[in-house]
């Protein structure tokens, strides 16, 4: 055979076999932003000698894919736990000797033998002892740490500074009372040890988790760092994971990155939230590393609730102000999973100069994982949107089988939080390449950052506000960031202040133009203003800021956003200022209108208006909404809809004036549709209620809109098609509404005659130009209270009971914006007084409701948890209002009614049955319905407090 072409057929064997390779591992898809490719042609470049450094719920650093590096080296090189789910308090032991055998004991008489045979001895003579208790972790994922089907062992630890290799432990792995069969453990920092605990079957159980032991001699503390939820050890594989699962090839981003664990979170509460100050303490404890690492460090945190005021509460504050102080690291963080609506991205993921990642389904991931077949890439419904603010900068995959704990069985998980660490690993590779040129680039965070989003590959079909500069791509970053450095940006300016009038804050301060308040927005006769201000380098001098002068050309993304000027200046520390009108013309149809003016620097590395040139953006937004009057009967029909696998469809609608009553339908327009809907309230916050139309069950579901869903302002309904579906979805959507004005807004009191059932009166005004026909009816549900608690801990319990003749409980709890900025999450639980929680939630925004069925009638504790950003607790605020349902609710009874355009009539109504004695501080609640006969069936609430109380 020609030796030609036996070299032909290798190289094509070569390439089928290397295709099929990198295929056989689409479940974790680091494709897509060019890592693998990045990786194949530099190997050196692999994340070598970079950090990166997960803020989580814990690594579990001794599963396959984080155990080594590539060289076989250890890869967790340090795990710290400020959640303090592991502490364990230690005290000073006493030695004694039962039966010739010598024991360390503590105050409660708890021993430990084999004190005196252990090869180590105390330096002073001094022991400490302490007992980890499974109790203390029956809230865990892990009550039985040794897997024997007994959750009350008890596991000895004896703590002591060592005549030669200083603090050490020793801990009862097996629980037997014993020290003298264990090995002595270090922090995990000093000696990389990690251990399991024994006395499990090992033939019929497995293994659970795999532990980490730091020792705290002055706090009188040992912790045992673990991966109390297994979100952080997914989230690490992701990033850095070599050989996972075993498998040569199955890598994570950067598998030659080395990797630290800050657990912030503890397992134990819903979520595995944060708790007072461990968000920011693992922050400085990074940084504190950083400055003392040689090389290249980057933070990788999938954490965060929902924002309130964007980009300004107490963590967005100080993860900016971190940034700014240490020019040399990279602040990555996850944008939320609060999508698919606009206004939606997270706290601190709103932060202005952390890089923000939002999350994208890949057609490797969509078959892979989910055995759905898209042929290009969509961002997923989860992933949080911009809008008041210009994030998420970047879009990486959101999806991903990665490494996960023993006792896990959920090895694929997706969100943000699987796209955060893919960008962290990319920053990793960035890094790594830039510290191995032949002329070391130097790190500066702000410019890899500038680099990732705007060398970024847009996605053709979505809004700036949805993915920032688009799809991020390793090799072409680390392009533009060599070009910055051959530039010396570094040196020159690190990026910009944005600021201009906006609304959606108090302050009417912001980043965006944002305009989602009736149909005003700014026009050529009132301008919106942007200015920009320079961020100088620390390093730059007086003089140096005086002197400076950068020119960009001012270009506009969409016809509908006009400019005063194409070009624009900044010189010295004085900020240019920018006025953006926008073309009332081309904004007539309702819907959402987002684009951008980017600003190219002149005379820059590229000639012509290119992304490397990019210097800043102006984000701009106008909401055009649906609106609802007279002349179209207050309501609105779509045309049909269309939406393929995995699509979205944004409707915007405005509340009408004297608005009672509401409803959404969707309906299928064609033979098959499978979708969603969401709703969103004015500020971007998700509303409790959806619609989920499918055509094997149903061609029409419909929500009826009432309280807090007429709330005034502009909603937002997404409809979103199911990524799975095997076809195109078709449908319809009607918004309409009523208005019946009850007087008073709420029934306070009735009468009693002589015994017979209570009675009450009240008036209905119709403000709509129809005539309304409906029946009325209702309900007495229980009793009901409303309590203000003024507290200033990160810790309070409130105690409640519930009667036999109640089946539920709900809590609805509401914090002020101001109060909820303070924190980085908010458990709440309810617990019986074993402190067994029976139902754990928390606020993602500053309203959260819990309803709950009690197993018994009892007392219980429904336990606040508040964690605050800074390390020190101040006072906060929240509303309390708690509801008791009854199991035999009281009928309230009345008759058909039709109601007249603007004429007022009174309406009479009959509680069915004995009214109780409401407890101390309580009334009864219930509810009177209005509900319209005709094709909409809109229903009008009118609340029934009665304060029938001895006292009230």
């Amino acid at each position: 055979m020609n030796k030609y072409k036996m070299v032909f057929i290798f190289l094509i064997i070569v390439l089928f076999i290397s295709g099929l390779t990198a295929a056989d591992w689409d479940f974790l898809d680091i494709d897509r932003i060019g890592a693998r490719n990045f990786i194949k042609m530099h190997p050196e470049y692999d994340g070598k000698n970079t950090v990166i450094i997960i803020l989580d719920t814990g690594i579990d650093m001794g599963v396959a894919g984080l155990q080594k590096l590539p060289a076989g080296e250890v890869k967790v090189i340090d795990a710290q736990d400020f959640s303090g789910e592991g502490d364990v308090l230690i005290e000073e032991g006493v030695i004694g000797s039962e039966n010739n055998e010598k024991y360390l004991a503590n105050p409660d008489s708890f021993k430990l033998f084999g004190i005196d045979k252990i090869p180590h001895s105390s330096l002073d003579s001094m022991y400490y002892i302490g007992v980890l208790k499974e109790s203390k972790l029956v809230n865990s994922v892990i009550p039985d740490i040794n897997n024997n089907n007994d959750t009350d062992d008890k596991f000895g630890i004896v703590v002591f500074n060592s005549t030669s290799d200083g603090w050490l432990a020793y801990v009862d792995l097996d629980g037997d009372g014993n020290i003298d069969d264990e090995q002595a453990l270090w922090n995990y920092k000093d000696k990389f040890q990690f251990f399991q605990f024994r006395g499990r079957n090992a033939e019929r159980s497995r293994n659970l988790v795999n532990f980490a032991l730091n020792i705290f001699p002055a706090e009188n503390r040992v912790n045992f760092h673990f991966d109390g939820n297994g979100h952080g050890s997914h989230c690490a594989g992701i990033a850095a994971g070599y050989k996972i699962n075993g498998e040569t090839g199955l890598n994570g981003v950067a598998p030659g990155a080395k990797l630290i664990s800050l657990k912030i979170g503890d397992g134990s509460l819903s979520g595995g939230a944060t708790v007072t100050g461990s968000m920011i303490s693992a922050y400085e404890y990074g940084v504190e590393f950083a400055k003392n690492y040689d090389g290249p460090v980057v933070f990788s945190m999938s954490y965060g609730v929902g924002s309130e005021i964007e980009g300004m509460a107490d963590m967005d504050l100080m993860l900016d102000d971190l940034s700014v102080q240490n020019e040399d690291l990279l602040f990555v963080t996850s944008a939320g999973n609060e999508g698919p609506g606009i206004s939606t991205v997270g706290l601190p993921a709103a932060a202005k100069h952390v890089l923000t990642v939002g999350a994208i389904y890949t057609p490797k991931i969509a078959s892979s994982l989910y055995g759905a077949a898209i042929a290009n890439d969509i961002i997923t419904g989860f992933s949080s949107r911009g809008g008041e603010v210009n994030k998420p900068d970047v879009l990486t995959p959101g999806a991903a089988s990665s490494t996960i704990p023993p006792y896990s069985n959920r090895d694929i998980k997706g969100g943000t939080s699987m796209a955060c660490p893919q960008a962290a690993g990319a920053a990793a590779l960035i890094m790594s390449a830039a510290v191995q040129q032949k002329s070391p680039l130097p790190i500066v965070g702000a410019l890899i950052k500038k680099a990732i989003r705007y060398s970024a590959d847009p996605l053709p079909d979505y809004l700036q506000l949805e993915q920032g500069g688009g799809v991020l791509n390793v090799a072409r970053a680390f392009e533009f960031y060599k070009s910055y450095m051959e530039n010396n940006d570094q040196s020159d300016i690190l990026g910009y202040h944005i600021d201009t009038i906006s609304p959606a804050y108090q302050t009417e301060s912001g980043q965006a133009a944002y305009w989602r308040f009736g149909d005003y927005f700014p026009t050529t006769e009132d301008p919106q203003r942007f200015y920009i201000n320079p961020n100088f380098p620390k390093s730059k001098n007086a003089d140096q800021r005086y002197n400076f002068y950068k020119a960009f050309n001012l270009v506009s993304s969409d016809s509908w956003i006009k400019l005063n000027k194409n070009s624009t200046y900044i010189k010295g520390d004085k900020a240019a200022a920018v006025d953006v009108y926008f073309d009332q013309s081309s904004i007539k149809q309702p819907g959402i209108y987002n684009g951008k003016v980017t600003a190219y620097k002149k005379g820059g590395l590229l000639k012509g208006n290119e992304p490397i040139n990019t210097e800043f953006e102006l984000l701009c937004t106008i909401i055009k909404p649906v609106t609802f009057n007279e002349g179209n009967d207050h309501q609105w029909i779509s045309n049909k809809i269309q939406l393929e696998p995995g699509e979205i469809h944004r409707i915007f609608y405005k509340i009408p004036l004297m608005a009672s009553a509401g409803i959404i339908k969707l309906k299928a327009a064609g033979k098959y549709a499978n979708i969603r809907g969401y709703l969103y309230d004015p500020s971007g916050r998700e509303n409790a209620q959806h619609l989920s139309l499918n055509t094997e069950q149903r061609n029409e579901i419909q929500i009826r809109l009432s309280g807090e869903e007429l709330e005034d302002g502009i909603w937002e309904l997404v409809l979103y098609s199911d990524l799975r579906n095997s076809k195109k979805s078709v449908v319809e959507v009607e918004i309409a509404f009523s208005g019946l004005e009850s007087i008073p807004s709420r029934i306070t009191s009735v009468q009693y005659e002589n015994g017979s059932n209570p009675k009450g009166r009240f008036d209905v005004i119709n403000h709509y130009n129809k005539k309304v026909e409906a029946s009325m009816s209702g309900q007495m549900m229980g009793i009901q209270r409303v309590k203000y608690l003024d507290e200033s801990s990160d810790k309070y319990e409130y105690y409640f009971s519930v009667g036999q003749a109640y089946e539920k409980v709900e809590f609805d709890l509401e914090l002020t914006p101001e109060v909820f900025n303070m924190f980085t999450d908010f458990a709440v639980n309810i617990k019986d007084y074993s402190g067994k929680i029976l139902k754990s939630d928390g606020f993602t925004y500053r309203k959260v409701k819990l309803s709950w069925l009690p197993p018994v009638s009892g007392d219980y504790i429904l336990e606040f948890l508040p964690g605050f950003a800074k390390k020190e607790t101040k006072p906060w605020q929240v509303s309390l209002k708690e509801s008791y349902y009854l199991f035999n609710k009281v009928n309230i009874e009345s008759s058909k009614y039709n109601f007249y355009t603007g004429v007022k009539k009174g309406v009479d109504f009959t509680i069915y049955g004995v009214l109780s004695v409401a407890p101390d501080d309580f009334y009864l609640f219930g509810e009177i319905w209005l509900d319209e006969s005709d094709k909409n069936y809109f229903r009008h609430t009118v609340p029934v407090m009665l304060f029938t109380g001895l006292n009230n």
